[in-house]
């Protein structure tokens, strides 16, 4: 081929390239290496050379406002590995208060007494005020004046508590009696019952 078509076909070529009609791969350059080209760049406002164009901390193609530092990326802070976070120590359940043993431990349940009797329990506490209720069926619910204190060791004995009045009661007449248990404590008082005993007259 001669020289003269070699510089012809140059010259049309050149030709082609600028008028567009040939299409020419450009790689797209990015200067300061943050990810957006040159071009994505000038077309944002951000500065090519700079790779957090306001300088908050972010890279632009990772900035939702590359132009204001005011207005930065939330950053999450991860934690550094290997650490255990403290488990949280449970709250501590309150001790339930056990309900002290108060009961009448005599007369027996079931059992013969006669009209005046001593009653005797157990689960009283130092300085606490007890009283016997009598449940009889002409006198209903009767309580009786009786009034002790529980030893040290928690047993305790009323003395002469009338069960029946002197007359008026056949032989096997049926009553019941418990005892209340009153424990002054700072703002009220505590109150305890006995379970139910049933005796007869005898």
């Amino acid at each position: 081929m001669r020289l003269k078509h070699i510089v012809v076909i140059a010259m049309i070529t050149s030709l082609m390239l600028v008028s567009g009609c040939v299409q020419q791969d450009v790689a797209e350059v990015d200067s300061d290496g943050d990810g957006w080209s040159d071009k994505q760049e000038l077309k944002a406002g951000t500065d090519p050379e700079n790779k957090d164009t306001d300088s908050d901390g972010y890279w632009d193609p990772r900035d939702e406002n590359p132009l204001d530092p005011e207005i930065p990326v939330p950053r999450v802070t991860p934690s550094p590995a290997g650490t255990v976070q403290p488990t949280p120590e449970p709250s501590p359940m309150p001790t339930p208060v056990p309900t002290p043993e108060f009961e009448i431990t005599y007369p027996s349940d079931g059992g013969s007494v006669p009209r005046l009797i001593d009653v005797k329990g157990h689960g009283g506490e130092p300085g606490a005020t007890i009283r016997i209720h009598v449940c009889t069926e002409e006198e209903g619910d009767r309580l009786r004046p009786n009034v002790g204190y529980s030893d040290e060791d928690g047993n305790w004995e009323l003395e002469d508590v009338r069960i029946w009045e002197a007359k008026g009661y056949p032989m096997g007449e049926e009553a019941v009696i418990y005892g209340v248990m009153v424990v002054s404590e700072p703002g009220g008082a505590r109150i305890d019952r006995s379970e139910n005993i049933t005796v007869f007259f005898k």
